[in-house]
């Protein structure tokens, strides 16, 4: 019997993040204001409108980059996953055998990454869900931890497929 399960969580807004698309707002406004009243009454006026416009736009574009969800879909024995900008653009980050993982568990104060592991992090930055992670040796990265924040019908779905000595230290 084929499995397939697929979970799309929204990636919160660090303060950082907020802080930097609050900058990109005030900038794009101030660029659009200046250009409007440095061109008003002269010949450029047309020109003012032309470059208002488009740091405007251009601003649009970079803050809509915040808008950022990741896509679990598990396989059988894979698991791919997506990010999805602005519900516009999918990207694979990466597929992950399960049969491969080394190991797996909840994130928590104890959890820490190897100095040669690759990190994946597609997780939701949400403090009142739970994020997990997976060790596993990927045939492009090398050694590669993944960082997710999994419903619990995807954790029910993955822990057939894992290794039994990892199942055997949960």
């Amino acid at each position: 019997m084929d499995l397939f399960k697929e979970f799309i969580v929204k990636k919160e807004l660090t303060s950082g993040e907020k802080a930097s698309r609050t900058f990109i707002i005030i900038a794009c406004v101030a660029l659009a204001a200046s250009f409007l009243i440095f061109t008003l009454g002269t010949i450029l006026q047309i020109f003012g409108f032309v470059f208002a416009a488009l740091s405007v736009y251009i601003g649009w574009q970079l803050i809509s980059r915040f808008f950022i969800e990741y896509e679990y879909i598990v396989t059988n024995t894979e698991m791919d996953i997506d990010k999805i900008t602005n519900q516009a653009s999918r990207k694979r980050l990466i597929t992950v055998d399960l049969h491969k993982v080394s190991e797996y568990g909840k994130v928590d104060d104890s959890f820490s990454a190897g100095d040669d592991d690759t990190v994946i992090q597609a997780y939701a930055c949400n403090p009142d869900l739970d994020d997990y992670y997976l060790k596993f040796t990927h045939k492009q990265y090398g050694s590669c931890v993944l960082v997710f924040t999994p419903s619990m019908e995807i954790i029910d779905i993955i822990k057939p497929s894992l290794p039994r000595n990892v199942v055997a230290k949960l």
